[in-house]
């Protein structure tokens, strides 16, 4: 078993010749890359597994003998966004894991896409989306990140969402955390499609599982009048709200309540923390913010807090 690996950071379709198929058409995403190598086929043959695991654990545990190159540039934190630091005592796999991610982009590139009744001649087609919005993105680095975008795309054809995927971070020229990018992108969206319904925030890290039976964010939308919807957080000890996902109604308020937020990043604190730089073991950043303003009086009734589980075969955000 070897695996040569470059030493800085590429695209999965330059990482290695073998990559092309036969009718020329290259792999393009992470997942299809690593299921081309010729050398999986060994895991089918019968005896061959253990052979394969003994020699993989021992290539892992020399290519980490090995003084490690720099990370895929991203913007670091504590949680979701910083680059894994890895024990001496972690396992096989996930040594391969942390190794191949400071070596593979498998982050999509940003894109729109517009549903077709969309689409004008005339040109300002952002401004004439009149349905929602479906928002993702960040800066973090991970396998398979290619397939839960896609499975985004596949809700938003589903059910006529504009689908905005953006790679990167919008806050990292400011120095902030990246969970802010989230409230960026939506501040953004809001400009850009106008006359869109709403905007609809999932998590890079969120698989839609329900595609066929309906649209649970329009159903969010229907079951509570807020201008901004949540759902709860299963942690409640630290946290009431979640914003792995968060809906806005594109209207008067649900912008002043976005832009509430927005200012709460580098808003003068008593207790002396910055939501917008300090790290995780300080605050929870737009989370704690958005918490902040539920319990003010003023912008109470205009967020919502919906139960990720409710009877009816409701569910929202849920966690495995």
């Amino acid at each position: 078993f070897s695996l040569s690996l470059p030493a800085r950071p590429v695209h999965p379709e330059a990482m290695h010749p073998g990559l092309r198929q036969e009718s020329g058409v290259i792999y393009r995403d992470f997942s299809n890359a690593v299921r081309s190598w010729k050398g999986g086929a060994i895991l089918r043959q019968a005896g061959m597994r253990s052979r394969f695991a003994a020699e993989a654990e021992r290539w892992v545990q020399q290519a980490f003998s090995e003084p490690s190159p720099p990370p895929v540039p991203s913007a670091t934190n504590e949680s979701a966004n910083g680059t894994a630091l890895v024990a001496p005592t972690t396992s096989c796999v996930a040594q391969l894991y942390s190794y191949l991610m400071t070596r593979i982009d498998a982050r999509p590139d940003s894109f729109l896409s517009l549903p077709e009744d969309a689409l004008s001649p005339r040109g300002d087609t952002l401004g004439e989306v009149a349905g929602p919005v479906l928002l993702s993105g960040g800066d973090r680095n991970a396998a398979m990140l290619d397939q839960v975008v896609a499975n985004h795309a596949r809700f938003a054809r589903a059910h006529g969402y504009a689908h905005w995927w953006h790679k990167g971070s919008l806050v990292a020229a400011r120095g902030w955390q990246p969970y802010w990018h989230k409230v960026e992108q939506l501040r953004l969206a809001t400009r850009r499609f106008r006359n869109a319904s709403a905007f609809v925030w999932v998590d890079d890290d969120i698989v839609l599982t329900n595609l066929r039976d309906g649209d649970r964010f329009a159903q969010a939308l229907r079951r509570s009048p807020a201008s901004l919807l949540v759902t709860r957080d299963p942690s409640s000890k630290h946290a009431e709200v979640n914003t792995g996902i968060i809906i806005l109604r594109n209207t008067k308020r649900g912008r002043a309540v976005l832009e509430a937020l927005w200012s709460r990043a580098d808003q003068w604190r008593a207790d002396g923390v910055s939501l917008s730089t300090d790290g995780q073991a300080s605050c929870l950043h737009e989370q704690q913010a958005l918490e902040e303003m539920l319990q003010s009086g003023e912008w109470a009734s205009e967020i919502g807090v919906l139960e990720q589980r409710a009877p009816g075969a409701w569910n929202l955000n849920t966690f495995l």
